[in-house]
C-alpha cells in the first residue's frame, strides 16, 4: 500500500486542518510510517511524529472504571460544596437580619441627636449667619468664574485677529498671483 507523494501531502494538510475521516487518518498513518525511510523534511518529520505518537498511544490506556471514579469524584465534591454552602446561607441571613435592626433602631435615634445639635431653626441668628457665609462664598466663586471667562473673551478676541488677518494675506496673494 505505498501512495504517492502528492496524494500523502494532500492528506497530510487536509488532516492538519482536521478535515479527515478515522479511516483517512489511518490510512494516512499507515503510509507515512511504511514509507519513513524513503521521505524527505515535512513528510519525514510527520512519519517521525506518527510513529511516536503511535508507541505513546499505546501505553496510554484509561482503565475501564476511569469514567465511573471521575463521576465518584464529581458527587462528592458536589455534595460538599452543597453542604457547605448552607452554613454559609444561615450565616448571611443572620447578618442581613442584625445590620437591619442596627439601621432600623441605632441609626435613626444617632441622627436625631445630631440633627438636634446642629439645628440653626431655633436660633434665627445662627441661620442668619449660616446663611450670609453660604452666600459669600457663593459669590466668591461665581467671581472667580467670572474673570477665568474675561480671560476666555480676550484670547477668543486674539484668536479672531489673528485668524482676520490671515484671511486678509491670504486673499492679497491670492489677488497677486
Amino acid at each position: 500500500m505505498i501512495m504517492e507523494l502528492q496524494k500523502i501531502n494532500q492528506l497530510l494538510e487536509q488532516y492538519w486542518e482536521g478535515k479527515l475521516s478515522e479511516q483517512e487518518e489511518d490510512e494516512l498513518r499507515q503510509a507515512l510510517i511504511a514509507q519513513e525511510p524513503t521521505l524527505e523534511g515535512k513528510l519525514k518529520e510527520a512519519a517521525v511524529w506518527f510513529k511516536s505518537t503511535a508507541s505513546f498511544k499505546n501505553t496510554l490506556q484509561l482503565s475501564e472504571n476511569f469514567e465511573d471514579r471521575i463521576m465518584n469524584n464529581i458527587t462528592k465534591s458536589t455534595k460538599k460544596t452543597s453542604e457547605n454552602w448552607s452554613w454559609w446561607k444561615i450565616a448571611a441571613s443572620i447578618l442581613i437580619i442584625i445590620t437591619l435592626g442596627y439601621t432600623a433602631v441605632v441609626l435613626p435615634s444617632q441622627q436625631k441627636a445630631e440633627l438636634a445639635e446642629n439645628n440653626t431653626q431655633e436660633d434665627p441668628q445662627k441661620a442668619f449667619e449660616e446663611t450670609k457665609a453660604t452666600l459669600a462664598l457663593m459669590a466668591s466663586l461665581m467671581n472667580n468664574g467670572k474673570t477665568k471667562l474675561e480671560s476666555l473673551e480676550l484670547f477668543q478676541k486674539a484668536q479672531d485677529k489673528i485668524k482676520n488677518n490671515f484671511e486678509s494675506e491670504k486673499t492679497k496673494k491670492d489677488k497677486n498671483s
